[in-house]
């Protein structure tokens, strides 16, 4: 190895420590919460969905040309 790729490679290191100390963590005393991504939606003919991908459930309503719902808690608050 020469004094070059040397020099490259030590300043990597450099800022890999940098990247690596100065980043910030989730602390383990941050409030739980609701996770980016958590809730999906999605939409089929005359229905809606929506997914919580951390318990599984999953609400639906049905929109007809004259209305309806198929879940009275669909238009709810999903996090407690």
């Amino acid at each position: 190895m020469n004094a070059q790729a040397g020099g490259i490679l030590g300043g990597c290191l450099i800022v890999a420590a940098l990247i690596v100390t100065l980043v910030p963590r989730p602390s383990a005393s941050a409030p739980a919460g609701p996770s980016v991504g958590r809730y999906q939606i999605a939409a089929a003919a005359h229905h809606a969905y929506v997914l919580d991908t951390a318990t599984g459930q999953v609400w639906e309503t049905y929109a007809s040309d004259s209305g309806g719902v198929n879940d009275e808690g669909f238009k709810a608050a999903k996090v407690k």
